[in-house]
């Protein structure tokens, strides 16, 4: 199956963080949040339109929360992520078109930055509360 897919690139302390949501125009909906190149939480499936992500995340001032919030949208899916309710903006966008079953991701080699194709790729604006 053809997949579209979009990354989110964030630096949280020492930290890389990636969101990369992947999706078919037949309904076939994936997401994965991955740090420092390793899957911490993924999840798969048909027609969704919104999925979370809470992972555990140790700061200078004890342990907090970090959240991930996709949202699908007319125009494209969003991204918002916050470590203990502070927005956090994306250092890069990064988009990539492969050919896969569901659940495959590319080789890391195929993402680019998103350029012209950032109308899928775009972060929720910090204050937002969707």
């Amino acid at each position: 199956m053809r997949l579209i897919g979009q990354a989110w690139v964030y630096r949280v302390g020492n930290s890389i963080v990636r969101v990369e949501n992947a999706f078919a125009w037949i309904g076939w909906a994936q997401e994965r949040l991955v740090i420092n190149d390793e899957t911490a939480k993924s999840a798969q499936g048909w027609f969704g339109a919104k999925r979370d992500f809470d992972e555990d995340w140790l700061t200078p001032t004890g342990e907090g929360v970090l959240k991930v919030r996709l949202v699908a949208g007319l125009m494209g899916i969003h991204c918002r992520v916050t470590l203990d309710d502070q927005g956090i903006e994306p250092e890069a966008l990064e988009a990539a078109v492969w050919s896969g079953a569901k659940g495959e991701w590319p080789a890391p080699e195929v993402w680019e930055p998103a350029g012209d194709k950032r109308w899928h790729a775009s972060p929720i604006p910090p204050n937002s509360h969707r």
